[in-house]
């Protein structure tokens, strides 16, 4: 690769953020470490060539709490800078590396593009809407589909980038009581907390697991159920040793559907509910509207129609399987690691 005297040098740059904020949560993140763990691994990369740029104060020191667990490089952005704004395309354009990946919801300007292509052989932007998006050499929407479709910009569901590792399923730990419930890092409206009031209604002694972050809330509750809270490095486990996935419609949906689970979805932001309603109609997950007037209802109904149903559980499956497999998203990963390759060669050359 070319040598930049000014510049600081990676092999990858991820550009996103996790935070306490509507629409943000941490779902962008922890898809840009999966990125970036299967690349470290795939090219025997070193942690400290890797790097993180997040804003990380106040709203978004999620992106801190997340990141100091693993060991790449992180990079504090200003909490105030606009995405896409010139501010954070001079913080960008202060490093180079053979890839650049932008994961977020938002339109990418023209202008930012041009700003900082000199420094990134190539690029990949992950659920933007912007037609500028046909711009990087790999642009994904798994989840965000109402945009305009262009040559080798990959739309849809099965271009979901989700933890590939299947996790064994210890049989002495499944149990039908197991519940996951589960409203991203940042549960804007206390879904979860309501949903376990609801489930005292239900004439069983469950077993709830609940992201420890949820606990100061949680806690507050008294309930006949047993309530476990587990880490981040957990959630794929709990994940598969439950019996319902209780879970809102982001990145967790499909790594439920991925995991064949019974399914209770019930979205909180617009594109969420979107995204439910579509896959709801292939009868893979059953979605409920937060605002329904009878939600209560529905999701005790729900829950005790499908709880120890292994009729109906041998049916989604089949379905969940046509929506997203571990060869889907083995193929997404392949994309992105192709794209890299191609970096290392010109630098040989």
């Amino acid at each position: 690769m070319k040598k930049y005297n000014n510049f600081l040098k990676f092999s990858i740059v991820f550009r996103c953020d996790a935070a306490e904020l509507p629409e943000i949560g941490s779902g962008h993140l922890y898809r840009s470490l999966i990125i970036a763990y299967f690349l470290k691994k795939k090219f025997r990369l070193k942690s400290k060539d890797i790097l993180f740029l997040v804003k990380t104060k106040k709203k978004f020191k999620k992106s801190l709490e997340i990141l100091k667990r693993h060991k790449f490089t992180i990079k504090s952005v200003d909490h105030e800078i606009k995405d896409y704004s010139k501010l954070e395309t001079k913080i960008i354009g202060k490093f180079c590396a053979n890839l650049l990946v932008i994961d977020r919801l938002g339109n990418i300007k023209k202008e930012f593009i041009n700003s900082i292509n000199k420094n990134y052989k190539k690029k990949i932007i992950i659920d933007d809407s912007s037609n500028h998006r046909k711009m990087f050499d790999l642009s994904l929407n798994p989840l965000m589909h109402n945009v305009k479709k262009f040559h080798g910009c990959k739309v849809g569901f099965k271009y979901q980038i989700l933890n590939n590792e299947k996790v064994k399923k210890n049989k002495k730990n499944f149990n039908y009581k197991n519940i996951f419930i589960f409203f991203g890092g940042f549960d804007s409206k206390k879904i979860a907390k309501k949903i376990l009031k609801l489930l005292e209604n239900i004439d069983l002694k469950l077993i709830i697991n609940l992201p420890f972050s949820y606990k100061s809330e949680i806690n507050i509750l008294k309930s006949k159920h047993k309530i476990n809270y587990f880490n981040p490095e957990k959630y794929p486990i709990r994940l598969v040793e439950s019996n319902i996935a209780i879970i809102a419609g982001g990145l967790s949906l499909f790594d439920a559907i991925l995991n064949k689970k019974k399914i209770i979805c019930i979205p909180q932001y617009k594109h969420q509910e979107i995204n439910a309603k579509i896959i709801s109609k292939t009868n893979a997950i059953n979605y409920i509207n937060f605002n329904d007037e009878k939600f209560t209802v529905k999701l005790i109904n729900i829950f005790n129609k499908i709880y120890k149903n292994k009729k109906y559980e041998k049916k989604i499956q089949k379905i969940q399987a046509r929506i997203i497999s571990h060869k889907k998203v083995k193929h997404n990963l392949n994309l992105i690691s192709n794209l890299y390759k191609k970096t290392i060669k010109k630098d040989k050359l």
